[in-house]
């Protein structure tokens, strides 16, 4: 059971860095809003007055991104198998 929630908070860390890096190398020609931004990259907030280089998305911004994204897993992981019954034979 731990192995479902293990891979739950990996799919979601590994989602809150692309995104990050998709935000990062989308064309401007898209003209996201920054509630569409901030929303899906709660850390662009840190960089609210400047344009972050590749290397402070790579580094910083993507990284914390997926953290938040995996706390959000855990959440989810942890709330799947609060829900499954138990075993038979296990308590």
């Amino acid at each position: 059971m731990r192995n479902l929630t293990l891979k739950v908070v990996l799919a979601f860390m590994i989602l809150g860095y692309v995104v990050a890096m998709a935000l990062h190398f989308a064309p401007s020609k898209w003209h996201a809003s920054p509630a569409f931004v901030f929303t899906v990259c709660p850390p662009a907030l840190l960089t609210i007055t400047v344009d972050p280089s590749f290397t402070s998305v790579a580094v910083i911004l993507a990284p914390l991104n997926a953290l938040l994204y995996g706390l959000v897993g855990l959440l989810i992981g942890l709330g799947v198998h609060g829900l499954r019954k138990p075993a038979q034979g296990s308590r």
